[in-house]
């Protein structure tokens, strides 16, 4: 996980890596590794609430279904946290999240196109 990240949000960074295919031919599932540092969010209850966010989204994403690594990272506190209330933090992460993941949907079903087209040989 250490190119760059496929998707950047105010918030939170995503980097993915594609899962080699299994022995059998079948489908993994999906990895998700998350970092919310405690420096960024002192209270565990905030920090579990941002892990339990991002799950749920990555579920809904479809994403968990693909054999696709995915490291979510929470690289700066939003300012609006500390004096939101528990539906607003919610609500302001997930929209934050589910529009990283589209995106990051669609950057690999984009990296799957070309990744087809290279090793069918055309240019």
């Amino acid at each position: 996980m250490r190119s760059r990240p496929g998707a950047v949000g105010d918030h939170f960074l995503m980097h993915w890596k594609p899962l080699p295919a299994s022995d059998a031919g079948t489908a993994c599932a999906g990895v998700l590794f998350l970092a919310v540092p405690k420096r960024q969010l002192v209270r565990a209850v905030d920090r579990n609430l941002i892990r339990r966010i991002a799950r749920e989204a990555w579920r809904a994403s479809g994403l968990s279904r693909q054999p696709l690594a995915v490291l979510v990272k929470l690289r700066r506190r939003p300012d609006w946290f500390a004096e939101a209330g528990v539906r607003r933090r919610r609500k302001g992460v997930r929209e934050e999240l589910d529009a990283l993941f589209a995106d990051l949907g669609l950057q690999r079903t984009a990296w799957q196109r070309n990744s087809v087209t290279l090793r069918r040989g055309t240019p």
